[in-house]
């Protein structure tokens, strides 16, 4: 008996090239370039390197919820100015009106609680637009101060944003604070007045001499409705903001606790170093 001896060494590359032509596309050597991947070497994150790029990520947020709590103070404040010089403009248009035989207002008008409304639009319409200004303005910040490389190249790539953030901090707290004392001032004192000449019948604001008028139809002149829908709308915003500057208020604080946060990543990225 005779036995056949096979062959266990394994095939060429030409044999196998033979059995399975349909893979010889392979050995192109545009496919072998694209299919090899250059070793890369990662970059070594440090756990300072992250706790920093979170910290930036909040101060991010942090940014445009102030924005957006600006454009909104910034529209109501506008809204109560413009209401409030209404009924001004209106009142000293038909103050000296002979449409009436008897005089529509009484002799003393007190128009410093509408005054005080224009006074609060004026100075939170300003207010608020300086910081939009500020916060948007190149020279103040800019996108990259709150979205930096991750990691960090160098100290340098955190105190750019520590530094624009401990700018805005203090611009957002001053102007903050400012209206909180502000939109207190103007609703105690209209309340004040407007309560003490409600009952008046020779004095008043044209809050309470107007607003008295509801309900007798035909018999109240023409725009006393629509100056009290106005003074009532303009002092509602002004109570409506000072919850939105409690708001601002807890912006601030969050804003100052993310800045210490970060001046402690900036230090520990000096003492470490930073490895790339």
């Amino acid at each position: 008996m005779s036995f056949q001896r096979f062959d266990t060494s394994p095939p060429s590359s030409e044999q196998a090239e033979s059995k399975r032509p349909h893979l010889s596309v392979f050995r192109f050597a545009s496919f072998q370039s694209t299919s090899r991947r250059p070793s890369q070497t990662p970059p070594a994150y440090t756990p300072n390197d992250v706790f920093a790029t979170r910290n930036q990520r909040q101060a991010k947020v942090l940014h445009w919820l102030r924005i957006a709590t600006a454009v909104i103070t910034l529209l109501a404040s506008v809204v109560v100015m413009a209401c409030a010089g209404r009924t001004l403009t209106t009142y000293s248009s038909t103050r000296d009106n002979a449409e009436w035989i008897l005089p529509v207002w009484p002799a003393s008008v007190d128009l410093r609680p509408t005054h005080a409304l224009v006074a609060c639009g004026v100075i939170l319409t300003i207010s608020n637009l300086f910081y939009l200004v500020a916060a948007l303005a190149p020279t103040v910040r800019s996108y990259q101060s709150y979205c930096p490389s991750y990691p960090p190249r160098s100290p340098a790539d955190m105190s750019q944003p520590l530094r624009s953030l401990r700018t805005l901090n203090l611009i957002w707290t001053i102007l903050t604070f400012l209206s909180v004392f502000l939109t207190i001032f103007t609703t105690a004192f209209a309340s004040a007045i407007n309560s003490h000449l409600s009952n008046s019948t020779e004095a008043g604001t044209l809050s309470s001499w107007t607003c008295r008028w509801q309900g007798f139809g035909a018999a109240a002149p023409g725009h006393f409705s629509e100056i009290c829908a106005m003074t009532t709308a303009a002092f509602d915003l002004v109570i409506l903001m000072i919850v939105i500057e409690v708001l601002s208020v807890l912006l601030a604080g969050w804003g100052w606790w993310v800045g210490a946060r970060l001046k402690k990543a900036e230090g520990g990225s000096k003492g470490q170093g930073i490895a790339v």
